[in-house]
């Protein structure tokens, strides 16, 4: 695995059309389509994986393949929910190549042992890899740039257009990262039953008990599942749903939808306000 800091220069081998698309899709859902375009006509990228870095934590920023169709969302979303890339070489490396002012690019070496397990998991039908990391304002980044096979790999000319244009790159990501989070994602607020629960407790001041049996109705398990959930008997579900209704000043599940959408915004921009500013991790 080599790792090259990269100075800053003028990036070129991608059209100022495609630049310009890049940067009015900042902040949108049309974004991930617009870098993988950029990052093709750049350096002959077939997809990408972009994630911030955080204290011990991974986010994703975006995904896409050339095709848009083609994004391997299953091997994305491993990589971060499982924690896959805590044992990734060189995530590793980028944890500690961001504490430096210039960003740098660390091509992977898929022969590294390292890769042993996380290659057939992640990058089944990867030719190559070249991760680019750096600091934004609003944080770390990186950027995991891949050429599919049967492509070649990279050539020097494909990384020294990529190298000259990290810069760009780097302060793009932390523009949509900072957009994407002063907007969040209502779709969202249902799928992570952890966060239903952290954002009822901490935006209801409900009891433990009554929190946990809200969240599990709005996550849409049934007053069964709750109880097979939470190790007690339905009748013991009814009554704390019943308190809690009542604390809420509420009396359907469509009212506690209601209340806690109202209130999932705020807690979820304090959350990432409080992500955005912890320091990047060094392992």
């Amino acid at each position: 695995m080599m790792t090259v800091m990269v100075q800053e220069g003028p990036a070129g081998g991608a059209s100022q059309g495609s630049l310009a698309h890049l940067v009015d899709a900042i902040g949108h859902d049309r974004f991930g389509p617009a870098l993988a375009s950029y990052l093709h006509g750049l350096c002959g990228a077939d997809h990408f994986a972009a994630f911030r870095l955080g204290q011990d934590e991974l986010r994703e920023v975006a995904a896409c393949c050339v095709e848009p169709a083609r994004t391997a969302r299953d091997r994305v979303e491993s990589y971060v929910k499982l924690g896959l890339w805590k044992h990734d070489p060189a995530m590793t490396e980028a944890q500690r190549c961001v504490q430096h002012a210039a960003p740098a690019l660390i091509h992977v070496d898929f022969s590294d042992q390292g890769y042993t397990a996380l290659r057939p998991q992640v990058y089944p039908h990867v030719r190559d890899r070249v991760l680019l990391c750096g600091r934004a304002a609003s944080g770390a980044f990186g950027l995991s740039v891949l050429r599919a096979d049967p492509h070649s790999p990279f050539g020097d000319e494909n990384l020294r257009r990529l190298g000259e244009a990290a810069d760009l790159l780097v302060a793009v990501l932390g523009k949509h990262a900072e957009s994407s989070q002063s907007r969040p994602n209502v779709a969202q607020a249902l799928t992570a039953l952890p966060d239903i629960e952290s954002c009822i407790v901490e935006m209801g001041a409900l009891p433990r008990r009554e929190a946990e049996v809200c969240a599990r109705i709005l996550y849409g398990l049934s007053s069964v599942g709750i109880a097979l959930d939470l190790s007690v008997s339905e009748e013991t579900v009814k009554t704390y749903r019943k308190r809690a209704y009542q604390r809420l000043n509420i009396g359907s599940e469509r009212e506690l939808l209601t209340w806690y959408l109202a209130r999932w915004s705020h807690w979820s921009l304090q959350r990432h306000t409080l992500v955005r500013g912890a320091p990047a991790a060094v392992h």
